[in-house]
């Protein structure tokens, strides 16, 4: 009995559809807004009365048919539906990672759209895959992201620093209360960047990269980083190693700025001597937490390094530029300017 239930609903649907579309046709004709062969109105008009007598034939049969079997079809089909539907929500997953015509992109942002849907909520793929793309177009989720990160890290350091006794050399240097967290922020992100770009040259290579982590620095380049050019060198050299772990020019730039940041508020902090040893601790604390970064404490590596540092200098020409050297720099040849228009 489902079968035939089944049918005639397609039969008087189908019919339904071809007596709207003949009586439409007719009365455009009627109104002049089509003009058709006699023929081809002769055409319409005996289909439109072959629809109907259709029509009504399969609508006697559905309506002779007994309402407990029809309302027992469409309880079945209702479960048939769901069944298919929930198969389909679960199988979703799966599609999108078979999918080959979407980027791995694509692919996570949709999946984590599915695992934040609340129970009982589903979007066909077509319209889950819309979603992710104006996600990732316009960057929400990392806006969002890195807005809560932050928010996270402000909250940690401010924490860290109201725990600490009053220090009124440091208000001087309130600045660096808001500044702080950003830098954080960012050498976190060089860190987990470069580590994203090895996991995904991994997954696409044969050849295989590893991130070997940044390496320690040691607080005596910094302390005596004017009055020493083996501390300039050795700085020098650290931010080079670094640099060199960088998988493109994007990230050597950014690097070149977290590290002038970095060095800036390091020497700022350094200068304080005692009265800033505390948010130093802190702010070397929150590096080595969110972006892996340490200082050496070890005094047999601070000495063996020493040595290192020593005998490169000893075998470096000085005598030599970089390949980017220029005496006169942008702000110089501005300022030459804006002097000339006095």
């Amino acid at each position: 009995m489902e079968v035939s239930i089944f049918a005639l609903e397609k039969l008087i649907l189908e019919n339904k559809e071809k007596i709207s579309n003949c009586t439409k046709q007719l009365s455009d004709l009627r109104n002049g807004k089509i003009t058709v062969s006699a023929m081809k109105q002769a055409s319409i008009e005996n289909t439109l009365e072959e629809a109907t007598i259709a029509h009504n034939t399969y609508k006697e049969m559905y309506d002779n048919i007994p309402k407990e079997q029809k309302e027992k079809y469409k309880e079945l089909i209702r479960v048939q539906e769901a069944l298919a539907k929930q198969t389909y929500y679960k199988m979703q997953k799966i599609r999108l990672k078979r999918n080959k015509n979407l980027t791995r992109d694509q692919k996570l942002e949709a999946m984590m759209i599915i695992d934040e849907l609340p129970e009982d909520t589903n979007f066909d793929d077509k319209e889950l895959l819309e979603i992710s793309q104006i996600v990732i177009k316009n960057n929400i989720r990392k806006v969002n992201d890195l807005e809560n990160e932050l928010i996270g890290i402000k909250n940690e350091f401010n924490s860290k620093i109201n725990s600490l006794p009053e220090q009124k050399d440091l208000k001087h240097f309130a600045f660096l209360d808001t500044y702080i967290p950003i830098i954080i922020l960012h050498f976190s992100l060089l860190v987990q960047n470069i580590n994203e770009l090895i996991i995904e040259h991994n997954e696409e290579n044969e050849n295989k990269l590893k991130f070997l982590g940044l390496p320690k620095y040691e607080d005596w380049w910094i302390e005596e980083l004017f009055i020493n050019h083996q501390a300039y060198f050795a700085l020098y050299k650290w931010k080079d190693i670094i640099k060199n772990q960088c998988l493109n020019e994007q990230q050597q730039i950014i690097w070149n700025k977290i590290f002038n940041n970095w060095l800036m508020i390091k020497k700022i902090l350094n200068s304080k001597d005692e009265n800033a040893y505390d948010y130093n601790y802190i702010f070397d604390e929150m590096i080595e937490k969110h972006a892996h970064l340490e200082e050496e404490l070890d005094i047999s590596n601070l000495e063996s390094m020493e040595e290192i540092i020593k005998n490169i200098t000893i075998n470096e020409d000085f005598t030599k530029n970089k390949s980017l050297h220029n005496i006169q720099t942008t702000y110089y040849n501005w300022k030459k300017q804006k002097e000339s228009n006095k």
